[in-house]
């Protein structure tokens, strides 16, 4: 009887491990938009939206995604995260580039896919345009 009352907690404790883990991967939002290398897209957002420009990547090459500095960047200031797709070392996933434009306009980012210890060029490129109402 004793065997059977600790299996029940082991149990227990593994579902709720489950659960909590799909509570919190289904609490990560989509990506707005995404793009690959030598991909451009458009979106239309509310003033005050969140957004999230999506770039495969991965992990472990060494590669990463870098917004282009000295342009709309600066008023948008998106922030990188890099999302790994599956659990194994290497596995495919994305940088997500996450911003809240506050004022209405149009603006561009260019997104570069920077090689591993290269600091002068870049191994492609994606642009979004994006028109804020």
């Amino acid at each position: 009887m004793r065997i059977i009352l600790k299996l029940g907690r082991g149990a227990c404790l593994v579902l709720l491990s489950c659960l909590l883990a799909s509570a919190a991967a289904s609490a990560q939002t989509a990506c707005t938009i995404t793009l690959k290398a030598g991909e451009e897209g458009n979106l239309t957002v509310k003033q005050g939206d969140t957004v999230s420009v999506c770039l495969p990547l991965n992990s472990g090459t060494g590669y990463s995604w870098q917004v282009q500095m000295g342009g709309d960047d600066f008023t948008l200031q998106p922030k990188p995260t890099y999302e790994r797709s599956g659990t194994q070392p290497g596995a495919p996933g994305f940088t997500r580039f996450t911003m809240q434009p506050k004022t209405p306009g149009d603006y561009t980012l260019i997104f570069m896919l920077v090689a591993p210890g290269n600091s002068g060029g870049d191994d492609g490129r994606a642009f979004v345009g994006l028109k804020v109402i």
